[in-house]
């Protein structure tokens, strides 16, 4: 192989699969820093341009004003995961009640999903990537299929409800543990949905129990995978 075709070959890609509330997002974040390599946070580009959806006035609900307003923005993202829309870093403004409320509408748009996943895609061509961690629902199956690791970060609902509630009582004393619970059911069940997009193991995937680890655990374990096959 030569040295033009090698720097034309996408960066290689690890995969972090696993249902809301998984911790998939802090270890793939983790995994990245660990392995210098650019994270990509998939549920936040949906929370991106839910943003700019609403932004523009247009409706969540409606495939064509979601695709048309991804047509009239530059949408990608910093090493670290930030998302940006025009140049512009989002934060705070895509961690919003609203925004929670309404990114299943655009998620749920099969032909958004598509044209999105197209957009996240285009990171691995990026000169100064080494590689990227991604992390999302259905990161390994369909952003990135020829990803070099895929991992399922598997934890029940039970305990995925117990930390959700653990970190959402700090802030807002009034919520409940069944309502957590059930909340993450609810987004289980419309997950399950999403056909090729839904959450789970795929037959070239590994499964890592995130029930009783701590972060630097499970880290630890995911870097053994990626520098057994490097």
């Amino acid at each position: 192989m030569t040295s033009e075709e090698s720097e034309s070959r996408p960066r290689p890609a690890v995969a972090l699969d696993g249902h809301s509330g998984s911790g998939k997002s802090t270890l793939a974040r983790r995994l990245a820093l660990a392995l210098h390599w650019a994270y990509l946070d998939s549920g936040a580009w949906y929370r991106a341009l839910t943003w700019a959806t609403l932004e523009a006035g247009a409706a969540t609900t409606s495939v064509a004003d979601v695709l048309h307003t991804l047509s009239q923005i530059d949408i990608t993202c910093q090493t670290d995961g930030t998302v940006l829309i025009d140049g512009r870093a989002l934060v705070d403004e895509i961690r919003t009640p609203l925004i929670d409320t309404e990114v299943s509408n655009v998620a749920d748009h099969q032909d958004v999903r598509k044209a999105l996943t197209l957009r996240m895609r285009d990171l691995r061509a990026r000169p100064e990537i080494m590689g990227v961690v991604a992390d999302g629902r259905d990161a390994g199956s369909v952003i990135f299929p020829d990803a070099v690791l895929k991992v399922f970060v598997d934890v029940s609902l039970e305990v995925r409800a117990q930390r959700r509630f653990d970190q959402q009582s700090a802030v807002h004393s009034s919520i409940t543990l069944p309502q957590v619970h059930d909340a993450l059911a609810e987004r289980d069940r419309r997950d399950a949905c999403r056909g090729e997009a839904a959450p789970r193991v795929l037959p070239d995937s590994r499964v890592l129990d995130n029930s009783s680890n701590t972060p630097e655990e499970a880290v630890g374990r995911l870097l053994e995978w990626v520098q057994a096959i490097a």
